[in-house]
């Protein structure tokens, strides 16, 4: 293959892994809407009118949960991977943020089919269970969903810190998403009181728990999916086209104008050259 190709090829996948992300939002998001699990009834309630609530709609926890293991839980892991390479080549070169971010994601894809799969086991069989043991399970659904923030913030705060870094042009990545990274990690903390109340704002179907950091993950993925796909516009075959951050050209006659040695250097250090 020759190396134009080679090009054309991985400016492919880019532009498809950024669409990922949008598509996880819409596929993950519409699945578990599917499930009729939400709003998430709460940790107090008695396992047997959980249970009987869980019997009616045995059948679209299963469907739901199919469709966020056909296409959630494998987007999310393609967006991740996109993710992490668009920044170490536009934004930061530094593999550990690289490796974290596709690390993170390769995490959450594992997380999100866990859950799937013991979702549906539970919806399987919960005609048969004993209400506290179906009780039991859909508790662990949702503690699967909340109680691994950690890696999660630190995904997001890596990914805003590289955002923020001098090697950063901003041709694919502008520096005002660096500051909606920290605010969505910094809602991940708030997962942690899901194991410590069993109603109210705080317990694993509140307000504060769930659906803030839950709906700010989403917005998250969201926000950076759609900054990447608007951003080709600066890209041309893998190169970033902007005037602000283009290579100086030297003229035939008289000084450089407009860029300094370091400027240039710091420009093409971020592009690859």
């Amino acid at each position: 293959m020759r190396p134009d190709e080679n090009l054309g090829l991985d400016r492919r996948l880019e532009q498809l892994g950024a669409w990922s992300g949008i598509a996880w939002v819409v596929i993950c998001g519409g699945g578990f809407g599917a499930t009729g699990l939400l709003p998430v009834w709460a940790a107090s309630t008695k396992p047997a009118a959980l249970a009987a609530h869980l019997s009616d709609i045995k059948y679209q926890i299963l469907i739901g949960m199919a469709v966020v293991l056909f296409g959630g839980v494998t987007f999310l892991m393609t967006w991740s991977l996109t993710m992490g390479y668009q920044i170490k080549k536009y934004a930061n070169p530094s593999p550990l943020v690289f490796y974290v971010i596709v690390f993170v994601g390769l995490i959450g894809a594992i997380d999100g089919m866990i859950e799937g799969v013991i979702a549906s086991a539970m919806a399987f069989r919960v005609d048969t269970l004993p209400p506290d043991t179906t009780q039991l399970i859909f508790d662990l659904i949702w503690f699967l969903f909340l109680i691994p923030w950690a890696p999660f913030m630190l995904c997001q705060l890596l990914a805003g810190f590289a955002i923020l870094s001098e090697q950063n042009t901003g041709v694919m990545f502008p520096r005002w998403l660096a500051y909606v990274s920290f605010w969505a990690g910094a809602l991940e903390v708030f997962c942690t009181s899901s194991v410590f109340y069993y109603h109210g704002p705080f317990s694993y179907n509140g307000l504060v728990t769930f659906w803030v950091p839950g709906a700010s993950y989403f917005i998250w993925v969201l926000v950076f999916a759609v900054v990447q796909v608007r951003g080709w516009k600066n890209v041309k075959d893998g190169v970033p086209t902007s005037a602000d951050v283009e290579p100086d050209v030297a003229p035939a006659v008289g000084p450089r104008v407009g860029r300094t040695d370091a400027d240039r250097v710091r420009v093409e250090a971020s592009v690859g050259i």
